[in-house]
C-alpha cells in the first residue's frame, strides 16, 4: 500500500507542477502613470507621488517607482498573483497644490507583462487655487515679472481658508512667480497670525523711490488698497492707507521698507515672526552683532568655539526679547533665556559667555537708549520731527555698518563662576526640580562681586563675506546632490517631490561670514524638491554662528534612512558623517 500512495503523490505532483493549480508564479506588471495638472505650467515641473497602490480587497501592494523625465511620466513595477485582465487595482496620487487622486484601472495581458498606461488630471485645492490667481491678480497691477523684484507678505500658512490650512497658499505664490519669489531669496514673509484671523496678501514693488502696495484683504481677488508705502508719504497718504489697512498699516509699512533698504532675510523673518520691525528689533540685532564682535564665540575661521555658548539674561517688555529667542537660540525652555523686572530699564540685557570646559565666563551687558538714538538721528539727518518709519531706515542702516553704534556696552566683566551663573540665571539640576530660583540682571550683587575683571574685547576681525546668492544657493545643490550620491550607493534613487524625503538643515538660521544663507534653501529646491511649504524642508533652529548641518532623512517604509553632512567654512567642502546631527 505504501508504494501504491507513493505513486499517487507523485502523479498528483506532476500534474501540479504542468497546471500551477496550487501556486501560480507571480505576474510582472508595469503601469505607466502620466498625470497633468489644472495648472498647464505645473506639468513637467512637479513630479506626482505614488502615495498607494492596492488591489481589489484593500491589500496593500509592494512596487518600485521610478520617473521619466523624458516622458515626463512616472513608471510603476510590481508582481501579483493570479492576475486576470479582470482584476482591479487602485492607485492614489498625490502633489503639492493638488487634492489627492484616487483611480481604479485594469491591466492588460501582454503575454509577458501585464500593464497599462493611465493618463489623469489633478485638481488644484482652493488654497493653491487662490495663491496662484492672487498672485497673477498683483503681477497684473504692479508688473513684477518685468522687474523680478517683489516682496511679498502673507498670513497664508498660519490664517485658515475654508477650515483647511493654507500651506497651499504659499505653494501657489511660489509657482506663478516662478522664482522670483522664493524662501532662498527672502521676498516671501510669513506675518505671524492665528488661524482665525483674515487671509491676507501684501505685493511690494519699487518704483523709483517710491514703494508700491496691492494689498488684499480676506481672501478677496480684488485690492481694498493700491498705492504707495514709501517711508516717504505724507501724513495724507499714510491716514488712507490706515483707513484700509487698520492695525496691519504698520507692520506692513515697516517691513516693505525695511526690505527696501537691504535688511538681511533672516532679520525680516524675525521680524515678521515678531509682527513688525522696530527699534527693538534693529537694536537686539545691533546687540548681538557686538557681542559676536567683541566677545566672540568662534575662533578666528569663525568656527564654534569647543564648549562655548551664550546664556540671556533680559528685562520682559521689549521687543529685543524676541530676537534673542530667534536668532540666539535662546529659548526660555532651554534655561538659555531668563526674563525678570530686576530694573526698570528694558532695555538692558546680560549676556554670559560660558566655557563649559574651563567653568568660567564672560558677563556683557548691554543696553540701548532710545532718547540717545532720536538726538542721534536728528543731529545726523537734520530732522526736526522724527517719522518712525525714516527713523528705522537709519537704524537699519547703522545695523549693517556699525550696530555698535545704536547700543552701549555697559559692564564686561571675566572670572564668572559656576555659582554665580545659577545664582543669575537659576539652577536647575533636573527637569522640574528647581533648586535655586533665577535672580536676573541683579546689578547690585553683580558690582558688588569682588572676583570679577574687566573683560578685554577681542581684536579678531567680524566682517562681512562676499558671498553671493548664487554662491549659496550652490552650497544647497552641492549637498542634494551629495546626499542624491550617498543614497545611490545604496540602491536608493531619491527622487523630486518625494513626500517621504525629509531634509533638515540649519541654513537659514546660521551664517556664513556673517552672511545669512536661507539662498541654501533655494538650492536644495531646485535639485529635491524640498520646501518649506510643502513641509519637506525643516529649518532647525540655530544660533547665528552655528554651523551649516544638513540631515537628509528618507522615510523607506518602516526604515528611517539618514544621511548627514555639514559644511567645512575654512576648505569650503561638504564633510559626510556617519550619524546624523539631529
Amino acid at each position: 500500500m505504501g508504494r501504491q500512495y507513493f505513486m499517487v503523490f507523485m502523479v498528483l505532483l506532476v500534474a501540479v507542477a504542468l497546471t500551477g493549480s496550487v501556486s501560480a508564479a507571480d505576474t510582472n506588471c508595469e503601469v505607466g502613470v502620466d498625470v497633468k495638472y489644472e495648472y498647464a505650467d505645473d506639468n513637467g515641473n512637479i513630479n506626482p507621488d505614488i502615495q498607494e497602490l492596492t488591489d481589489e480587497n484593500g491589500t496593500k501592494i509592494n512596487f518600485t517607482r521610478t520617473f521619466d523625465p523624458a516622458a515626463n511620466m512616472t513608471k510603476i513595477k510590481f508582481n501579483y498573483q493570479n492576475i486576470t485582465n479582470t482584476t482591479k487595482f487602485t492607485v492614489k496620487i498625490r502633489a503639492p497644490g493638488y487634492r489627492e487622486l484616487s483611480h481604479t484601472f485594469q491591466l492588460t495581458d501582454y503575454g509577458t507583462v501585464y500593464a497599462a498606461h493611465l493618463s489623469l488630471t489633478m485638481n488644484a485645492t482652493d488654497a493653491y487655487k487662490l495663491g496662484r490667481e492672487i498672485t497673477k491678480k498683483a503681477d497684473q497691477i504692479l508688473n513684477f515679472t518685468r522687474t523680478g523684484e517683489v516682496l511679498v507678505i502673507t498670513t497664508a500658512g498660519t490664517a485658515y481658508y475654508k477650515n483647511q490650512t493654507t500651506e497651499d497658499a504659499l505653494e501657489g505664490i511660489l509657482n506663478q512667480a516662478r522664482g522670483i519669489v522664493s524662501y532662498g531669496k527672502g521676498n516671501l514673509l510669513m506675518l505671524r497670525k492665528t488661524r482665525l484671523d483674515p487671509l491676507d496678501f501684501a505685493f511690494i514693488v519699487r518704483k523709483g523711490n517710491d514703494l508700491i502696495l496691492a494689498y488684499f484683504k480676506n481672501a478677496s481677488m480684488t485690492p481694498i488698497y493700491t498705492g504707495t508705502v514709501s517711508q516717504n508719504m505724507t501724513l495724507t497718504q499714510y491716514q488712507a492707507l490706515q483707513k484700509k489697512l487698520g492695525n496691519d498699516t504698520f507692520p506692513i509699512a515697516s517691513l516693505a521698507n525695511a526690505w527696501a533698504i537691504g535688511l538681511s532675510a533672516d532679520i525680516l523673518r524675525e521680524a515678521a515672526f515678531h509682527g513688525h520691525v522696530c527699534m527693538g528689533t534693529i537694536s537686539g540685532y545691533a546687540m548681538i552683532e557686538t557681542l559676536l564682535k567683541y566677545y566672540p564665540a568662534t575662533n578666528e575661521f569663525g568656527l564654534p568655539l569647543e564648549g562655548v555658548s551664550y546664556q540671556v539674561i533680559g528685562v520682559p517688555g521689549g521687543s529685543d526679547d524676541d530676537v534673542f529667542i530667534y536668532a540666539m537660540d535662546a529659548t526660555p525652555g532651554k534655561r538659555a533665556y531668563v526674563g525678570f523686572n530686576t530694573t526698570e530699564d528694558t532695555n538692558i540685557v546680560g549676556f554670559i559667555r560660558w566655557n563649559s570646559k574651563t567653568k568660567k565666563g564672560t558677563l556683557i551687558i548691554m543696553a540701548y537708549n532710545l532718547q540717545d538714538l532720536i538726538s542721534k538721528y536728528k543731529q545726523e539727518t537734520g530732522a526736526t520731527a522724527v517719522s518712525e518709519l525714516k527713523f528705522n531706515a537709519w537704524a537699519v542702516k547703522k545695523l549693517t555698518t556699525s550696530p555698535e553704534a545704536l547700543v552701549k556696552i555697559l559692564y564686561a566683566f571675566d572670572n564668572l563662576t559656576q555659582d554665580q551663573v545659577n545664582y543669575l540665571m537659576g539652577y536647575e539640576p533636573t527637569k522640574g526640580n528647581t533648586t535655586i530660583a533665577a535672580a536676573g540682571l541683579d546689578l547690585n550683587y553683580i558690582l558688588n562681586q569682588t572676583n570679577l575683571i574687566n573683560a578685554t574685547p577681542s581684536n579678531s576681525s567680524y566682517s562681512t563675506g562676499n558671498l553671493t546668492y548664487g554662491d549659496l544657493k550652490n552650497i544647497g545643490r552641492l549637498a542634494a546632490e551629495k546626499a542624491v550620491e550617498l543614497f545611490q550607493a545604496m540602491g536608493i534613487n531619491l527622487e523630486r517631490d518625494d513626500y517621504q524625503l525629509f531634509v533638515l538643515t540649519s541654513a537659514g538660521y546660521v551664517r556664513l561670514n556673517n552672511q545669512e544663507t536661507s539662498p541654501i534653501w533655494d538650492g536644495i529646491y531646485d535639485i529635491l524638491g524640498s520646501r518649506l511649504s510643502r513641509k519637506t524642508l525643516l529649518p532647525v533652529h540655530a544660533t547665528l554662528w552655528g554651523q551649516l548641518k544638513f540631515d537628509f532623512c528618507l522615510i523607506n517604509g518602516t526604515q528611517k534612512i539618514i544621511k548627514s553632512m555639514y559644511y567645512n567654512i575654512t576648505s569650503g567642502t561638504l564633510v559626510v558623517q556617519n550619524s546624523s546631527n539631529t
